[in-house]
Formats: C-alpha cells, sequence, structure tokens
C-alpha cells in the first residue's frame, strides 16, 4: 500500500532531521528545553504523528505531544484552558535522583501551567525496547504496532540514535505515529460491497481494518488490547491465513456458506527489515457479476457429460473415501483431547495408509505427553514426584529400565535420586554418583553438547558410571544407553536422565523423543524444586522468629519450639479417633502444615512486647529497679535529720531526749525502706492496712536542691512540661505518682468495638503508668493493669501480623489457629471472648498446649516447672470451669498424651506417678 510508505516518511524524516541536533544530547536541561522548537516542528509534519521524544544515557526525558482533539482523551491531562502543547519532563542527577514535571502550553508556546509529576520518576527511556534498539543500530529503526496508553490508538514508534561526540551524550529520537488512516484507505479502496480486508502483523494482530472498532478490544484485564484475527469473525480470511502461515500459497480460493472467495495475503514493508500483511478477500460472485451465469450454464451442460463416469467415480472414491472418513475424525479427536478410540484405519491405497500410521503415532505422542503432565501435576512429594516421572518416561519410550541424576549443590557431581525397572519395581542396585570432571562418560557428553545422545551399553561404558553389574539387576541386559541433559529455563543443569535399552538397533527416533521429554521434566523437576526450597525457606524464617522470641526473654525458655510438638501430639491423637467425640475429625495434609505454622508463629506478637513488662520481677522495676531511687531518698532523708540533730546540738547542746528522737526517726525510717522493699518484691497479698501505710510513708519530704529537667531525655522533658517547674530547693515527696509517670496511649493501640479483628479487651487508658504510689500498691504480683494489658496484648499482634500475611488458601486458617489458645470455652478469655463453639478443634487443643508446657517449663527463672500430677490437676479445675475443653483433656488423659510429652521434654523428678482416672472430666453424652 502506498499510503503505508507515506504514513512512515514523515516520521522517518523527523527522527533522522532531529538525529542530528546535537543540543539534545546535551545533560544539561537547560540546553535540551531550547530545542522544544525542533521537536514542535517536527510533531506538525504530519497529523499521524502524535509524539515527538528524545532520551538519553543518563536516563533523562523529553516528549511534545499536542492535546488530543477528543475530549475524552483531553480530559486524561487535565489541562488548562487554552492548552495547545504538553511537554513531559524526566531529568536526573548524577545519583539518578529523578524529577518529572508537566509543562502547558499555549499555540504562542507561552507556559500556562508547570506541573511536578512524582509518579512520572519511575519511568527510564533506556529500559524501554525503542531506544535499546535504536542504540544497537545505526539505521531508522521501528517497534511492532501496540496500542497507544494514553489515545488507546494502534500505531507504533519511530526511533534513531543521534549523533553524539561522547558515549556520556548518547541520545535516541523518537516519534510516535498513528495507524488509523490506513483503515480509512482500505476503506475508501474497497473493490466490492462485501470485499474483506485486513492489515495485520505476521502474528495475526489487527493493525488496521476498514472498521476502526474491530482494531482493538478490552482484555480481561481492562486493559485495552489488540483485536487478532479470529475475533473480527472473518471466517474465510481466518482459514487462509491459518494456511498461509502453514506454508500454504499466498493466493487461495475458499468455499464460505456456499460463496467461493478469492483470497490473497500480500507482505507490506514499513520500515527497515519489518513488513506487514495484507489480507484480501473478495466474493467471486460479486467480481464476476454476469459471467456467473453463463458459467451456471455452461456446467448443466458439463453434468450431463459427467454422469456416465459419475458410477465409476462413487464405487473408486468409496475406497478412498471411507479410510479418510475414519482418518477425519481421528484427527477431531485429537482436536477435542479424546483420545480413546484407538483403532487405526486399514486400507489398500499406500499413501492412504501411511498416513493412518502418522496419524495413530501423532495421537499416542500427544497422550503420552498428556498422561506425564497430569502425572507430574498431581504428585505433591518431591520424592515420590521424581519416581513417578521416571515411571512414565520409561513406559512411554518403551525402554526397559531408567536413572534420574540430581545435581549436587555445588554442581560438581550427579548425585542418582530414583532408580526404575517399571511402575511397580525399583531398580535394585547400589547406584553411584558421577562426576561432571569426567567428560568422557556418556552423561557428561550429553551435557556439554545439550541434547540426548545414544551409545551402545560397552562394558567401558557401564563402568564409567558405575553401572557395571547392572545387567544382574535387569531382565535382560542392556544393549544401548541413552541420556538426556535436563536444563532449567536459565539454561542451569538440574540433572540427567539416563535410559537403559535392551533392543540391539539403537533408534534415532527413540533419542528425539527422549530430548523432547527431557524439557518437560527438567520444567517440572525445577518447579517442584522451587516450591521446595520456598517451603524450607519459610520454615526456616518461622522457626527464626520463634527462636528469636524464645531468647529474647529467659521468661519464656523454649515455649515456642515445645508448643508445636504438644499440639501435634494431641492433634494425632483426635485424627487417629475411631470413636467418641472425634471419630469424624480428620486432617489432611495441608490441614497439618497449617498447625505446623500456627503453633510456631502462635506466640510471634511477643516481639512487640517490650522485655522491661514481660520481665518485671519487682513492682517498680522498669528497665531498671526504681527500688533503687527510694533508697537514695531515704538515705538523704536520713542524713538531713542527721543534719537537723547536729545544728540544734550545736545551737542547744546534746540532750538525751534530742537525741533519742534522732535515733528514733533514722530506726523509723529503716524501717518504712524495709517495708517498701518487701511490697516491691510482690510475693505476698497487698491488704487495705499495707496501701494506707504506703500512702502515710509517701507524704513523707525529702529536700531537693536540683532541677529535675536536668539531664532527662527529650521525650520525658516533654512529659514534665505537663507539670509546673518549682524553684529549688524545694520539698518533695518521698512517693508519688505526678503526671510524667503517666504515658498516654497512642491512638493507634486503640481499637472500636466494631473493630475488623473483632477483639474484645478493655483497653487500660493509659499505655504505661510508672506512677510510684499506683505500681507499689498492687494489691498481687508485681504488674499494674496496664502492665498486664501489654503482655496480653501479644496475642493482639499476633493476630494483627498473622492476618496481614499473604498466606496461600489452604493455610488461610493459620491467624485463627494461632490466635486463639488464650481463649476460655465458656467466652471469658481474650482477645475476643470466643466460646467453644466459636473455636476450631485445633485452636482448643493449641489452648492446651500453651497451658501444659508453661506449667511444666523448667527453664523460667521465676518459677519451678510443676510435676504432672500438679500441672493435670490444675488443668482438671480449668476443664470443669470451661477455661479448656473438658473433652479435649480427656482425650489428652485417655491417650496418656502428657505421658508422652513428658518422656520428651520434662526433668525425671518431675515425671512422678499418674492416674489419668483421677483428672478425667464427666461430660455429657
Amino acid at each position: 500500500m502506498a499510503e503505508t510508505r507515506a504514513l512512515f516518511l514523515p516520521a522517518e524524516s523527523v527522527a533522522n532531521l532531529l538525529s542530528s541536533n546535537g543540543n539534545l544530547g546535551t545533560t544539561a536541561l537547560k540546553n535540551r528545553m531550547q530545542s522544544i522548537p525542533a521537536l514542535l516542528r517536527g510533531l506538525n509534519r504530519s497529523e499521524n504523528i502524535t509524539a515527538v521524544f528524545v532520551g538519553n544515557q543518563q536516563g533523562d526525558f523529553m516528549l511534545v505531544r499536542r492535546l488530543p482533539a477528543d475530549p475524552n482523551l483531553a480530559a486524561r491531562f487535565n489541562a488548562p484552558e487554552g492548552t495547545a502543547y504538553i511537554v513531559q519532563v524526566l531529568e536526573r542527577n548524577k545519583q539518578q535522583v529523578a524529577r518529572g514535571y508537566y509543562i502547558y502550553v499555549n499555540a504562542a508556546m507561552q507556559t500556562l501551567r508547570f506541573q511536578p509529576r512524582e509518579d512520572y520518576t519511575t519511568y527510564d527511556p533506556r529500559t524501554r525496547p525503542w531506544y535499546q534498539s535504536a542504540t544497537q543500530s545505526d539505521e531508522t529503526i521501528s517497534t511492532p504496532p501496540y496500542v497507544f496508553f494514553t489515545t488507546q490508538e494502534i500505531g507504533m514508534t519511530v526511533a534513531r540514535k543521534g549523533s553524539s561526540e561522547s558515549p556520556e551524550e548518547q541520545f535516541v529520537i523518537g516519534v510516535d505515529i498513528t495507524l488509523g488512516t490506513l483503515g480509512n484507505a482500505m476503506e475508501q479502496n474497497r473493490v466490492t460491497p462485501r470485499t474483506e480486508s485486513i492489515l495485520m502483523t505476521t502474528d495475526g494482530l489487527i493493525v488496521a481494518h476498514p472498521d476502526p472498532a474491530s482494531v482493538t478490544r478490552m482484555g480481561e484485564d481492562g486493559k485495552l488490547r489488540q483485536t487478532s484475527l479470529s475475533d473480527v469473525g472473518s471466517p474465510v480470511l481466518s482459514l487462509g491465513f491459518e494456511r498461509f502461515r502453514n506454508g500454504g500459497n499466498s493466493r487461495l480460493q475458499l468455499t464460505q456458506n456456499g460463496s467461493v472467495w478469492d483470497v490473497s495475503y500480500s507482505s507490506v514493508p514499513i520500515l527497515g527489515d519489518q513488513s506487514l500483511i495484507l489480507a484480501l478477500a473478495i466474493p467471486r460472485a460479486e467480481m464476476m457479476g454476469g459471467l456467473t451465469a453463463v458459467m451456471q450454464e455452461g456446467m448443466i451442460w458439463a453434468l450431463g457429460l459427467m454422469l456416465a463416469s459419475i458410477l465409476l467415480v462413487l464405487w473408486v472414491s468409496r475406497m478412498i473415501t471411507n479410510p479418510l472418513r475414519a482418518l477425519q475424525q481421528q484427527a477431531d479427536d485429537v482436536s477435542r483431547f479424546d483420545f480413546t478410540h484407538q483403532e487405526s484405519p486399514t486400507t489398500r491405497i499406500s499413501d492412504i495408509q501411511n498416513l493412518s500410521n502418522a496419524i495413530f503415532m501423532m495421537k499416542e505422542t500427544i497422550r503420552r505427553f498428556l498422561d506425564i503432565s497430569q502425572a507430574v501435576a498431581a504428585e505433591e512429594d518431591f520424592d515420590a514426584l521424581m519416581r513417578r516421572l521416571l515411571d512414565e518416561i520409561i513406559g512411554v519410550t518403551k525402554t526397559e529400565a531408567g536413572i534420574l541424576y540430581l545435581t549436587d549443590k555445588d554442581g560438581t557431581r550427579l548425585v542418582p535420586h530414583a532408580g526404575r525397572l517399571d511402575a511397580n519395581r525399583p531398580l535394585d542396585y547400589p547406584l553411584s554418583d558421577v562426576l561432571l570432571s569426567r567428560k568422557k562418560t556418556l552423561l557428561a557428553r550429553s551435557i556439554v553438547d545439550e541434547n540426548a545422545e545414544g551409545t551402545p551399553a560397552t562394558a567401558t561404558e557401564l563402568e564409567m558410571l558405575g553401572l557395571g553389574g547392572i545387567a544382574k539387576a535387569m531382565d535382560a541386559a542392556p544393549k544401548n544407553l541413552i541420556a538426556a541433559p535436563l536444563f532449567n529455563r536459565q539454561k542451569e543443569l538440574v540433572g540427567v536422565l539416563l535410559l537403559l535399552e535392551t533392543d540391539t538397533t539403537m533408534d534415532q527416533t527413540l533419542i528425539r523423543f527422549t530430548e523432547a521429554l527431557s524439557g518437560s521434566a527438567a520444567i517440572s523437576l525445577e518447579a517442584r524444586q522451587l516450591i521446595v526450597a520456598q517451603k524450607e525457606l519459610f520454615e526456616s524464617f518461622i522457626q527464626m522468629i520463634a527462636g528469636a522470641i524464645d531468647a529474647k526473654s529467659p521468661y519464656t525458655g523454649g515455649h515456642c519450639a515445645r508448643v508445636p510438638e504438644l499440639t501435634k501430639m494431641l492433634a494425632s491423637a483426635a485424627h487417629s479417633a475411631t470413636s467418641g467425640t472425634f471419630a469424624d475429625f480428620t486432617l489432611s495434609n495441608e490441614d497439618w502444615e497449617a498447625i505446623h505454622v500456627a503453633a510456631w508463629l502462635h506466640d510471634c506478637g511477643k516481639v512487640t512486647t517490650p522485655e522491661f513488662v514481660v520481665d518485671k520481677a519487682t513492682k517498680l522495676e522498669t528497665i531498671y529497679d526504681r527500688i533503687h531511687e527510694i533508697r537514695m531518698r531515704v538515705e538523704v532523708m536520713k542524713r538531713e535529720a542527721e543534719i537537723g540533730y547536729l545544728r540544734d546540738v550545736l545551737r542547744d547542746g546534746d540532750a538525751p531526749e534530742r537525741k533519742a528522737a534522732f535515733q528514733a526517726d533514722l530506726d523509723q525510717l529503716d524501717d518504712d525502706f524495709a517495708f517498701l522493699a518487701k511490697c516491691n518484691q510482690g510475693g505476698e497479698f497487698t491488704t487495705d492496712a499495707d496501701i494506707q501505710r504506703i500512702k502515710e510513708i509517701a507524704a513523707k519530704t525529702w529536700t531537693r536542691t536540683i532541677s529535675d529537667r536536668m539531664g532527662v531525655s527529650h521525650e520525658e522533658l516533654s512529659r514534665l512540661e505537663n507539670r509546673e517547674e518549682r524553684p529549688v530547693p524545694v520539698e518533695e515527696p518521698l512517693l508519688a505518682d505526678r503526671i510524667e509517670h503517666q504515658i498516654k496511649r497512642p491512638a493507634s493501640e486503640r481499637f472500636d468495638a466494631d473493630n475488623p479483628w473483632g477483639f474484645k479487651m478493655d483497653v487500660p487508658e493509659l499505655l504505661y503508668n510508672r506512677g510510684e504510689i499506683h505500681n507499689l500498691t498492687v494489691r498481687r504480683g508485681t504488674l499494674t493493669e496496664e502492665d498486664r494489658y501489654k503482655i496480653n496484648e501479644h496475642i493482639v499482634q499476633t493476630i494483627k501480623m498473622l492476618e496481614r500475611l499473604p498466606f496461600p488458601k489452604h493455610l488461610s486458617t493459620v491467624p485463627e489457629l494461632a490466635g486463639g489458645h488464650h481463649e476460655k470455652m465458656d467466652g471469658t478469655g481474650y482477645p475476643k471472648r470466643l466460646s467453644k463453639e466459636d473455636m476450631s478443634p485445633v485452636a482448643r487443643m493449641m489452648a492446651i498446649a500453651d497451658i501444659f508446657e508453661a506449667l511444666t517449663a523448667v527453664d523460667r527463672p521465676y518459677k519451678k516447672g510443676k510435676t504432672l500430677s500438679e500441672a493435670l490437676k490444675i488443668m482438671g479445675f480449668m476443664a470443669k470451669e470451661s477455661h479448656v475443653d473438658p473433652e479435649l483433656f480427656n482425650l489428652f488423659l485417655t491417650e496418656r498424651i502428657y505421658e508422652a510429652y513428658a518422656n520428651k521434654f520434662l526433668q525425671p523428678e518431675q515425671i512422678d506417678a499418674v492416674d489419668p482416672d483421677d483428672f478425667r472430666i464427666v461430660t455429657p453424652s
């Protein structure tokens, strides 16, 4: 088409002309901006040119386009009124930090808006096909047609490398052109009313069509795609194109729905060595016009002459058509992937018989490939996969034995991983590794040639492979060997397939067939190896996280490692149950994987729990124990008392009463501190009287002579600003709950009642309350309400962390399983207050495992591990009070899971005599 060449000439000339403009290659943005008028002149050379742009070696980019006339397209640019052109600029500094912006200008090149675009900084011209192709060529190049993102039109990019004085100033000029006018030209040049014409790529993608709407279509991903020939509804052109692409003539005669069509396919060169295909289909009836009637009359006369020969032809054709119909049926079966009919028609006509045999062999080959693919896809275990793969290959190649070697991690040797005689018999022979350094072996030769190789099974060849006595393990001695290397998609050696054949004749077809199978086998092995590697990596991450949690604090010990063991023991017992509550409880391999992951990660939220809270051994302890501050204040008070006493003695003289009073004050201060120190340990219940005395002691004062705002952190100083600073010296209480002791809870750590996770916990107002009186008056233990919540909050963080992970479908239950071990069957647990009916059986199992491990653990510094009887007694009470599942607890006792766990993890002195019936819970039948 002349129109095609005329379409490309302006773009080609613009690219050639601008490639000699040295200013476009400079790295200085100012110089490149001065070349915008030159780009505009190139843009206005043709209406089909939609954009002119330049990219350089530094990654800078500048593009000039006219604002589209189509209002819908123009709206995408959000351009101000009066915009005629849009200049898109991207510049990078020496550190490759990019800045992008759009400049909207009017027809007089006056700037209307300068708009920075951060989203534009990810674009890099150096990675684009037009830039890379142009830099590798000294000629003007063009890209294949594609859908422009902005205008949604079909077009191409013409590009040429610019003339530059140095590699640092290398640049490429690009010109975008649309191909829409070609469709208009095709419509104007329509030969007859029903003539069909299409301009397309050699792959059958539509470039131009008389109907513009037929050029593109909306893809499933919501993006506009090029329409393929099969989508435009032209059976004649589609059928002809398939024949043309398969080596047929460029001019064909086809019949469609009773109409005869003349179809032609012509190559249309566009630029360089690229070309398009012009497909043209003309109805013969329209083209021939009145001649059709004359031809029909002649055919009537001809039919009369043919009647005499028809009977003879029918008899002969029956011998030909019957087997051909059978072959057509087989071809149809292949197209439907139906391989159930295995009969091959027979005929006396040798050519048809040969065709029949070829079709039968084709069906067999395709069926074998599909069988192997299905077998490989259905197998999940890697070792079983290798055996299954080898069985299938031995079966389809009809060889007598096979060995599958895989490369070791160092890539220095081939390690045998499977040896088979057939699907039911392994190869009972001690297989040895084969060093890749031994270049004379058949395996090494096939690797070097990257092809399947065959060789006679000589004694020397077998000895080099470590198979000298292999004949004793086979039904017959091997006569030939076939080796096929297995390469992955990165052309890396995965392994080698070795087949042993007892036929004396080496079949070259079998070698090629084995080579074809080896490619599919290599991809299957690579895919499964990647899956195994990913699972191993995931497993390492899981255990690394659990190990980090256990190592973070001595208060957790090996908890994260032991809970999975106990959970799996209980789950296995329920899975194996054949009667009772858990008779119908079963677990698949995927369920076991979910249990494994959930159990190892059930406390992953503890990574967010501060150690000074988890390890809080005394009431005043934070990062350090603040009892030392109290002690120092008491010491100061004693010194102040002594100083006061000595002053009185100097002024008034000593007296027994004064000295006795002084000593009484010192004794009282010592007693007060001893009381506070005892309260700080939290070993006994704090009574109302204790609280009252703490408050009385707190009211005693000492003198501070230095500002309490000196040398503190910025965060603490900001809290102190909420309290007015008093001038020193100042009387301070011995103990106080100050405003700076109250650390506010961030809004991000609060959640509403209708939060998406379903948490139902009472969240304290403060994140921490470090008030000295507040902490010392804790009734039991050392933890305040805020401390207790912070520890319990680890399960909140566990659920949040796990729900953010993109688990595959079979692991989607991990957050539920891991996040329920602090719930109680009566709905009083946390964090969601779930009842038994709301929890899965495995989640309830993990609750029992978590409690039993914590009771019996011996690696906690704050307590002694309980004996079996003590732990079971406590858990029995918890089961009666519906804190844990009574039925699961009974299963725990019946199957003596506690005993199996104790033998593996407890100290001998913890394992005392236990009668499980003493702790069994009576449940409703």
